[in-house]
């Protein structure tokens, strides 16, 4: 996985006003220091499943709480972080056995 999911998940961030810039997001949303996004481009790394797990809790939960509200626009966006979450998610389960499998020698399914 490349960056290219962070970078979709702080576009819609920046969409709904949850996040104002790149800096904010890598701190506020990943809980990593504010050159995250541009070290992970520059060198062609794949998010850790740190940022991503940090970024998926915080999804969740403002998830539940958007989905309480009887605004409309909340509701949506509580729909867009669970679809964010759910993608967050799968890029953890997706590194993780692509490192199980290959340090156990399990190259296919």
């Amino acid at each position: 996985m490349t960056v290219g999911l962070l970078e979709q998940i702080r576009d819609q961030l920046k969409s709904c006003n949850a996040v104002s810039s790149e800096r904010e997001f890598c701190e506020q949303w990943l809980g990593k220091s504010a050159c995250y996004m541009r070290t992970l481009r520059f060198t062609g790394t794949a998010p850790s499943a740190d940022a991503l797990s940090v970024c998926a809790s915080k999804l969740k939960w403002h998830e539940g709480h958007l989905s309480q509200s009887t605004q409309s626009h909340h509701v949506h966006w509580a729909g867009v972080f669970g679809k964010l979450h759910t993608q967050c998610i799968k890029a953890i389960e997706t590194q993780a056995e692509r490192k199980w499998r290959s340090r156990n020698g399990v190259l296919h399914q």
